[in-house]
């Protein structure tokens, strides 16, 4: 059994050491994404949030990138994963391709057809603002014949989680607070030692919340057997429980074989956990910008409807400011020093500057120059191309650790998921002989993955060009410039990163056999216009040979006389 008492203190350990981040990031939320913003400040549901706010741009912006990460790492409406043998010579075995493609393609349909979709586009937004971003994959109950029923998916908002690493940075343990009606809580948990007085609580008050601690770590004290470790949820490699607080109970003890969180960051110092990204970078420019739109707020009306002068006793009544109003004014003198307004000195077209200089670097920072389309005419092909390789570059590191914080972990989970739950095809007798199921790679072909990689074939097709331009300049030569490329490698490669089904493409046995089968149709033919040839030359051959027949006997019978 966990020890209670040591899980609660580390939960308040992290806390604590979490406490001026948390500072820090209430301000960024304050500004960037106000419906999570709280963290240090609780607020009732429905309660306004957007007390600080004078300016969207940050808000439009971050949602922007958010949503662009989103259609590019993980699209929802094209397959975005795709799997090979890290032993290049088994991919080209047919039925392991076959199978390896129908593993990726239940793995996307298995997404799909879950809260996946919707749970990382909530996460996305808290990388973005917040420079990590927590999932949490967990299966649902299996149905009632026994067989997979998907997958759960749920983001995690900062400020109810706190992480911790293992010796090479990787995130390996996860507490996480959850506020939950008490009836909720005796519903899902109906098997633990409740206190009378909380079950009480629960049916005066069944809406009334209490927090509930998820704690996953590394199991430290796992059994093992002869034949391996001992079987059970309380033996698997990470170790899950659920306590709740404020009775210092534990509701549930468990486990799983792969860590269910993943916990992607958008950048990351060497001594820090936490991430650190675009948000905190922004912050000052977000904070000015509010600012001094608030500022120009005050100032117009005072420009717009500038304060009246009045000489004391000069006007009849309150002086009426609206249009077309009348205002009488008595006494002798110039009407200019009875009655006037007084200008502001203020430049607003200075602020007007300064304004959109802010605007313009809040989005640079969120790259929406590179995420939006331009205005007018559709761009061509070439534009595009460039549009995503000047994002690649820009958010090639970016990219390089969701892969290996997010995605990798996320397909691993997945994959593992479906296995035991036998929702996956068998795996075929090539691998299994070998033994080779520890050997799969993971490739990602969303539209970022694929704009990468079109490089590739930007390069093939240029140097194929360049030799087939080489070989038609001397034709007669025996050496020539295509002869040192391999088209069958090349072709398959073209195959794969342009995403064709690998249904559609042969096998390298089945290539053999049309192959050969075309050889021998040739020499078929060949051997047959050999015969051909050699009957017409017979064919002709034969009056001569009569000729030559009839010449012999003559002059045998002139020789006799």
């Amino acid at each position: 059994m966990p020890s209670i008492t040591r899980i609660l203190k580390r939960w308040d350990d992290f806390k604590a050491e979490r406490s001026t981040r948390d500072t820090l990031h209430q301000e960024i939320a304050d500004y960037t994404i106000p419906q999570q913003s709280n963290i240090i400040i609780t607020r009732i549901e429905g309660q306004k949030q957007t007390e600080k706010l004078f300016d969207s741009t940050a808000i439009h912006s971050s949602g922007l990138l958010a949503a662009s990460l989103h259609g590019t790492m993980t699209p929802s409406t094209q397959p975005w994963l795709s799997l090979r043998m890290r032993d290049e010579e088994l991919n080209t075995v047919k039925e392991v391709a076959d199978w390896l493609e129908e593993v990726a393609r239940r793995l996307h349909l298995a997404l799909r057809q879950s809260n996946f979709n919707t749970a990382v586009h909530e996460m996305y937004r808290q990388l973005v603002n917040f420079a990590t971003g927590v999932l949490f994959m967990q299966e649902r109950p299996l149905l009632a014949n026994g067989q997979f029923a998907g997958f759960q998916c749920q983001s995690v908002a900062w400020g109810a989680y706190a992480i911790a690493e293992d010796p090479e940075g990787r995130v390996d343990t996860l507490y996480r607070v959850r506020r939950m009606p008490r009836r909720s809580i005796i519903d899902k948990w109906p098997k633990a030692a409740f206190p009378k007085e909380f079950v009480d609580k629960a049916r005066q008050k069944p809406d009334e919340r209490a927090e509930v601690l998820h704690a996953v770590e590394p199991r430290r004290d796992r059994a093992y057997t002869v034949k391996g470790p001992k079987p059970g949820s309380k033996n698997m490699p990470w170790a899950s429980c659920y306590l709740l607080v404020s009775e210092k109970i534990l509701l549930d003890e468990g486990g799983f074989e792969e860590f269910p969180y993943m916990v992607p960051r958008w950048g990351k110092d060497a001594d820090e956990t936490y991430g650190t990204g675009i948000g905190h970078i922004a912050l000052p420019d977000i904070k000015t910008l509010n600012a001094a739109k608030e500022f120009l707020l005050k100032a117009a009306p005072l420009a717009m409807f500038p304060p009246t002068v009045e000489k004391d006793e000069s006007v009849l009544g309150d002086p009426d400011l609206t249009p077309g109003g009348r205002n009488v004014v008595s006494g002798q003198g110039a009407m200019s020093d009875l009655f006037g307004f007084l200008e502001p000195r203020g430049r607003l077209d200075m602020t007007q500057l300064v304004l959109a200089d802010l605007k313009q670097s809040i989005k640079e920072m969120y790259f929406v120059p590179q995420l939006q389309l331009q205005d007018g005419p559709q761009m061509t092909a070439t534009e595009v191309q460039v549009r995503w390789e000047l994002m690649q570059r820009f958010l090639g590191p970016t990219v390089g650790r969701l892969e290996a914080e997010f995605l990798n972990p996320l397909v691993e989970r997945c994959f593992g998921i479906m296995a035991r739950a036998n929702a996956l095809p068998p795996v075929p007798e090539a691998l299994r002989q070998l033994g080779a199921m520890a050997d799969i790679d993971v490739e990602y072909e969303g539209p970022l993955a694929r704009a990468q990689r079109t490089i590739e074939l930007t390069a093939q097709d240029r140097v194929i060009g360049f030799a087939m331009q080489i070989d038609e300049k001397d034709p007669t030569s025996d050496e020539k410039a295509m002869d040192i490329l391999d088209i069958d490698s090349i072709m398959r490669d073209r195959a794969n990163i342009t995403g064709l089904p690998s249904k559609n493409v042969r096998g390298e046995e089945q290539v053999e056999a049309k192959r050969a089968g075309r050889r021998q149709a040739r020499q078929t033919q060949e051997q047959m216009a050999q015969t051909e040839q050699m009957a017409g030359a017979a064919g002709k051959a034969a009056p001569m040979l009569k000729e030559l027949q009839a010449a012999a006997i003559s002059g045998q019978n002139g020789s006799q006389r």
